[in-house]
């Protein structure tokens, strides 16, 4: 690995611009949470990407074991952090101090997430197999990426922010998802100084209702318990100034980065291990945590933390899921090319951001459910795709593959299908022109 980076105040670590319209964010000026265009209602996908400048940055080289510390030259919050002048030190005495009382609420601390292999008797896949855990019941995978929001806060205001600094009043956090996100965000939300409102359907189920009440939390009802009611409300809040608090980094940029931390665990590990990955399966979970693995992946690769760039496969739980439905619209446009080259696939890509109605199936009436709100419209459906096509990766169904069984064995079986599905196509692709070896990763 590239020797550790002492990321001074001056220079240019990170650019942010928006997939959709193209718009530069400055993030000395700027959060950099949402493109300032989205609050407009014109079809664009709004999606902030990030873009590290890798020849000034080596892969981190950090004996602490938590991963917001150990990672956070790879953070945008820490560049700009110290171009306003918070040092170092401060920084992470900030994150230590939040790490630490996010331990005592949830009961366990965030560490560095371990590998463990798959026995060879359990995945006859011909090659080895590697787990990762990234949820659990006290740590579900929503949680880095909803922390990685409250350290972006907690830095950038420590260092005078000039979104931040200067008001009378904190701007509150405002969170919509399903209830098992939801009451992450809560009890994340409890480390904040800030005021949390939830976006809940009309009727909402006492059980939740209930819950909010004990946590002290104000519900914002929608419309109606329709999902597209309570999306409406939920941007209604972001556009009256409200900060999102959810998982997803279509709605929050640090989020994506801080899911992508766990794709820096693995770069680790592997490398640890002398071994690298040739393909990843990951649940989709609205697109958030399979386009943060694989984005986080990239960032290791560009900043010398990883040998190769694997192959992105997202499991759907649907044949007829939201992301099944706009990959085959996505391929249709593209042609339906066995392996689409950079000249097809980013037109393709930039199109389907400015026209996203046309590639969601915006007819999913039956989806649209208040309790689960982003099914419909996974908010990082973009981000996953554009994922599996540059990694010349898969979309693959649990249905299609006709199990039933929890997403571990259903991952299992996913990555023997797709092995089997991809093994005639071309591999023409310099960097990554070997998957027959290295190891498949199945992320649970």
């Amino acid at each position: 690995m590239s020797p550790a980076t002492d990321f001074g105040p001056t220079g240019v670590a990170t650019e942010i611009s928006c997939a959709g319209c193209g718009s530069a964010v400055d993030p000395d000026r700027a959060l950099g949470f949402r493109c300032p265009v989205a609050v407009a209602e014109d079809g664009v996908d709004h999606v902030l990407h990030r873009f590290l400048d890798g020849p000034k940055l080596g892969f981190p080289d950090s004996t602490d074991r938590t991963p917001f510390v150990r990672y956070r030259t790879l953070l945008t919050s820490y560049h700009v952090a110290r171009r306003l002048g918070l040092s170092d030190a401060r920084y992470v005495e900030i994150v230590t101090d939040l790490s630490r009382a996010a331990a005592e609420l949830l009961g366990e601390p965030m560490l560095m997430a371990d590998l463990s292999d798959v026995p060879a008797d359990s995945a006859d896949l011909g090659r080895p197999v590697r787990r990762l855990e990234a949820t659990s019941p006290l740590l579900p995978w929503p949680t880095r990426g909803l922390f990685a929001i409250l350290v972006h806060l907690a830095t950038l205001e420590a260092a005078g922010h000039r979104a931040l600094s200067g008001r009378a009043e904190r701007p509150p956090l405002v969170t919509l998802g399903a209830p098992d996100v939801v009451r992450t965000a809560v009890v994340l939300a409890q480390l904040s100084r800030r005021p949390l409102s939830v976006v809940v359907p009309n009727p909402c189920p006492a059980e939740l209702l209930d819950f909010l009440r004990t946590a002290r939390v104000e519900p914002l009802p929608a419309e109606d318990d329709s999902g597209a009611a309570c999306r409406a409300r939920f941007h209604a809040a972001l556009r009256g100034g409200a900060l999102p608090f959810t998982p997803y980094g279509a709605h929050a940029l640090p989020a994506r980065e801080g899911l992508a931390t766990l794709a820096y665990d693995v770069a680790e590990a592997l490398h640890a291990r002398s071994e690298v990955v040739s393909m990843v399966v990951v649940p989709a979970h609205g697109g958030a945590l399979a386009s943060a693995l694989i984005t986080g992946l990239s960032e290791a690769f560009l900043v010398g933390g990883l040998g190769r760039l694997p192959r992105l496969v997202a499991l759907e739980h649907e044949a007829d899921g939201p992301l099944m439905g706009a990959m085959e619209r996505l391929d249709a446009r593209m042609g339906h090319v066995d392996d689409p080259r950079p000249e097809v696939f980013v037109p393709a890509l930039r199109d389907a951001a400015r026209d996203a109605a046309a590639v969601l199936d915006p007819d999913r009436a039956a989806d649209d459910s208040g309790l689960d709100p982003w099914q419909a419209q996974p908010p990082d459906w973009l981000a996953c795709l554009d994922g599996v096509i540059r990694t010349r990766g898969a979309m693959v169904s649990i249905d299609d593959l006709g199990h039933d069984g929890d997403d571990g064995d259903s991952a299992t079986l996913a990555l023997s299908a797709t092995l089997e599905a991809i093994r005639d196509v071309p591999d023409r692709r310099p960097l990554e022109d070997d998957y027959e070896s290295g190891v498949a990763l199945v992320v649970e």
